[in-house]
């Protein structure tokens, strides 16, 4: 580990494997540097429950008007539609305070890192930082963390109450799944579902993962999510993934997780990995240029702050 690396763990008091809280409230004090960075950001005149004049499925109800074709058929205002034998529609005005929900996977292969951080750790940086960002556009933060084996919902609320449930339940989640991977049971495609269930529309819906479990079910179900909340997606990302150095004969690689026997790799078995990462690469970016998204790529062995400019180009 480089002595750079080692000196921000200090600085964060973290081991770079299992989260703390304090690692998360740090990122409080780093919302206006990332602002300058962050796209989301409304202009100073639009903060707050502001309604925007866009008429959709809100909170807010604006008028009846007859029914168009396209209307949602769920918003037909059936009183109205009985009264004078024609059909009649609801409209609704969006609220400047938006839900924000962060989904993050924090399952098996998520546990891993060979510099700074592992990506579960990471993972929980970025959500964190996503979160303070929200709050301090009066938006409501609020999310699904899962764990591998089960998942935390976090309904979006306003202000500091919302982000410190955010905050212990990514702790919670990141320790749980830490503590035994090999008990996972809930699946990227399980998150995303549940994730279909209850973002409302018009909700701005970070997802964060490695998907390098998701299947094509899951991607199905990001492209109906897109149709009605504004998407963005993150990939967490190891350099030993990407890069894995060459073994020298004398010295092969190995990997263990610290408690089991390590999996030695001769040169042939990289080089089949490497292979076989690369195509899983090149599948993950086919789907999410059918879905419409470009994901931002996370890098665990560098902190957030230094590539935060490059997350949300």
């Amino acid at each position: 580990m480089q002595t750079s690396s080692t000196h921000w763990l200090d600085v964060m008091h973290s081991n770079g494997i299992r989260v703390t809280s304090a690692e998360l409230m740090y990122y409080r004090n780093k919302v206006a540097a990332f602002q300058r960075h962050q796209r989301l950001q409304p202009p100073k005149s639009q903060t707050g429950a502001i309604l925007s004049k866009h008429k959709g499925r809100g909170m807010e109800f604006d008028e009846v008007r007859h029914y168009q074709a396209g209307d949602d058929v769920r918003s037909i205002d059936w009183r109205v539609t009985a009264r004078t034998g024609t059909p009649h529609t609801k409209l609704y005005r969006e609220e400047r305070e938006r839900p924000v929900m962060v989904i993050v996977d924090l399952g098996p292969t998520l546990q891993f890192g060979t510099q700074l951080l592992v990506k579960s750790v990471q993972a929980c940086h970025l959500a964190a930082a996503l979160g303070w960002l929200a709050i301090s556009r009066n938006d409501r933060i609020g999310g699904l963390i899962s764990s591998g084996q089960d998942h935390r919902e976090v309904r979006p609320q306003g202000r500091q109450h919302g982000m410190m449930r955010l905050v212990q339940a990514l702790v919670e989640q990141q320790h749980r799944s830490n503590d035994s991977p090999t008990q996972a049971t809930q699946t990227l495609d399980d998150l995303i579902q549940r994730t279909q269930q209850v973002a409302r529309p018009g909700t701005i819906v970070h997802c964060i993962s490695d998907w390098l479990t998701a299947s094509n079910d899951t991607f199905d179900r990001l492209l109906a999510i897109r149709r009605h909340c504004q998407l963005h997606a993150y990939q967490l990302t190891d350099p030993f993934e990407l890069d894995m150095p060459l073994p020298a004969a004398s010295n092969p690689l190995a990997i263990t997780d610290g408690q089991q026997s390590p999996l030695v790799m001769d040169t042939q078995q990289r080089n089949a990995y490497l292979e076989a990462m690369q195509t899983k690469q090149a599948e993950l970016q086919q789907h999410f240029q059918q879905l419409g998204v470009r994901p931002q790529r996370v890098d665990a062995g560098q902190a957030l702050e230094q590539q935060w400019a490059e997350v949300m180009r």
